[in-house]
């Protein structure tokens, strides 16, 4: 199936690893070229190497710290320099730490607020016009199936992905007459490296290893395994594919009927 994406252009947030690399490795396995930004330069550059000689598209890559907005700037100037243009925009930002409501402090709140929702604003605000004068966009947040649980020890989280997701269906609304749709993804239990960590938070705290923790969520998933990244992936390239011109305003999930919600 033509997916009517060769030859797009897309910024991908976050992606020297994980899901963010997933994507930007399936994406260009489509034929998109890419420009890769996270905080580490050198991880970038090899991987912008390995992706271009895999997939024989263009890539680019600039390191960005994303609580800062002068770095955010320079990725939307140079992204708007190298390609002239970005036709699909994925915000992605590392999940803040596990904590409860009554251990979260205003400086951590703060801290946060502005790596989830502002560096996806100011990142979108950056690529978003051009979106909307050639008639076509796609603008893709990663959130976390926390904003349906809100999970008493992931306030930060919890809070702060519901906040992505007001924000995205607000700003389908404002484009959706422009061929632009916004949508969230919504993983449920990938194997990530964040996840094999809370394995290891969550068993310090029940005085278990993190294999009985593992054990007991792979237990509990109605397909009896974890998500892979490439899994997710895939859900993110078909939320931009030509296909799915008709989707935005949405939080999808993509979870393997994990999260147990109707909605």
């Amino acid at each position: 199936m033509d997916l009517g994406l060769r030859g797009k252009r897309a910024l991908i947030v976050g992606s020297s690893y994980g899901m963010g690399n997933g994507i930007a490795r399936t994406l260009a396995a489509e034929g998109v070229n890419i420009i890769l930004t996270a905080r580490s330069g050198d991880i970038l550059k090899k991987e912008a190497a390995d992706i271009q000689d895999q997939f024989s598209v263009r890539v680019e890559s600039i390191a960005c710290d994303l609580s800062k907005e002068n770095e955010i700037d320079q990725v939307i100037d140079f992204a708007l320099d190298r390609f002239n243009g970005i036709d699909i925009q994925f915000n992605n930002c590392g999940g803040p730490p596990r904590l409860l409501p009554s251990e979260a402090d205003d400086i951590l709140w703060r801290e946060w607020f502005d790596l989830i929702m502002i560096s996806a604003i100011r990142m979108t605000n950056g690529t978003l016009p051009g979106m909307r004068e050639r008639g076509w966009g796609r603008i893709l947040s990663m959130t976390s199936s926390n904003i349906f649980l809100a999970a008493t020890e992931n306030v930060l989280s919890s809070s702060l992905r519901m906040s992505l997701v007001g924000w995205s269906k607000a700003l389908s609304n404002e484009v959706a007459g422009d061929g632009v749709t916004v949508n969230c993804l919504v993983p449920g239990r990938v194997e990530t490296e964040r996840v094999i960590q809370g394995d290891i938070a969550r068993a310090k705290r029940a005085g278990v290893s993190a294999a009985d923790i593992k054990a007991k969520m792979v237990a509990e998933a109605p397909m009896g395994r974890d998500g892979t990244v490439q899994e997710m992936a895939d859900a993110a390239v078909l939320l931009c594919s030509k296909q799915a011109r008709y989707i935005t305003g949405s939080a999808i999930k993509v979870d393997g009927g994990r999260i147990p919600t109707s909605l």
